[in-house]
């Protein structure tokens, strides 16, 4: 088991707090994960500015006061970390729910006006530096047009209520719910329209899904969530009372709704059907179920989530595999 989602980490480049902490629908913000690739570059919010430019009508370069005097639109989404790029198939279950505030892409967008042959956004951060031996100029990402239209895609200023601090990209963000943070570019400097995808490092060689189907490499990025769960009560290595009743709870998310939850108590062998509260925006919706252990030692609680596509959790070897603890049933006293 990954210990920095069962215990939690504190460094200097990542903040994460154990999963059984995720107790509120809203995650405080001292319970929201931060993360850096490259370091927090120099933040001036005095002189900060995001330049639309590229394939647009008008260029156009706006400034932190220019932002707040926009419609400012509220989106609850969860937020969720796609874990090392290097080790794409382990779990991190780094994950929050929160409601981002600040002006829609769309609208910012139209004012540049986009031209037919433009494809793809790219969206470049202030960060830049040494990544594991390789010279990153900026962090650069990108979306496909087609996305560009939601108005819940934001230009992010505020989390929680209060101004984006920054730790976790401000004084501006691109936040795209649905999508793995790593596509919520932090330190946001530029809205780059183009005909293709961006030459990036984080775009071309990081944050893509390779796999070898009739003899070919197929590539996709690393865009939409897929279907993840997590149980916050009880917690690992919990010790329970035979014959008492327990509720399971957790949160389930990814870019589409999620429809069913099914939680096992003894490592798979049989599933039950959790009850899922239905989604609000973009947020992540809690699952329960209540159990009563019937004997005592060891029981392995696991859940899956499937979301109204039918897509669930594989069993190991995904960012999205199914999640398991151990808690351990004993006679009360």
């Amino acid at each position: 088991m990954n210990r920095y989602w069962l215990d939690g980490v504190d460094l200097p480049n990542l903040k994460q707090p154990p999963v059984s902490a995720l107790v509120d629908f809203e995650t405080p913000r001292d319970c929201v994960f931060s993360l850096n690739h490259m370091g927090v570059p120099a933040i001036d919010r005095h002189n900060w500015t995001v330049t639309i430019k590229g394939l647009v009508d008008r260029r156009i370069t706006f400034g932190l006061d220019d932002l707040r005097g926009m419609r400012q639109y509220d989106v609850c989404a969860f937020h969720e970390c796609a874990g090392h790029p290097f080790h794409p198939s382990v779990p991190v279950r780094r994950v929050a729910n929160v409601v981002w505030r600040g002006v829609a892409l769309r609208e910012v967008l139209a004012l540049a006006g986009v031209k037919p042959q433009a494809a793809f956004m790219w969206s470049a951060g202030a960060d830049g530096g040494n990544y594991h031996g390789t010279e990153i100029p900026a962090f650069v990402k990108d979306l496909p047009l087609e996305e560009l239209s939601r108005d819940d895609i934001l230009l992010a200023l505020q989390l929680n209520g209060e101004e984006l601090d920054d730790t976790r990209g401000g004084p501006v963000r691109l936040v795209v719910p649905g999508y793995y943070g790593t596509n919520s570019t932090k330190w946001l400097v530029s809205l780059d329209l183009q005909a293709t995808r961006s030459p990036g490092y984080f775009t071309t060689v990081m944050y893509n899904d390779r796999k070898t189907l009739a003899g070919r490499e197929v590539v996709t990025p690393v865009w939409r969530v897929a279907p993840h769960s997590l149980i916050v009560s009880p917690a690992h290595e919990a010790v329970i009372a035979v014959g008492a009743q327990t509720l399971i709870f957790g949160w389930a998310w990814g870019a589409d709704p999620i429809e069913v939850v099914e939680v096992s108590v003894d490592g798979g062998a049989c599933w039950r059907t959790a009850q899922v509260e239905p989604r609000r925006q973009h947020s992540w919706q809690r699952f329960s179920c209540a159990w009563s252990p019937a004997s005592s030692g060891t029981h392995r609680l696991q859940c899956r989530a499937i979301d109204i596509a039918g897509r669930g959790q594989p069993l190991a070897e995904a960012r999205n595999c199914i999640f398991s603890i151990e808690v351990l049933a004993g006679q009360s006293t």
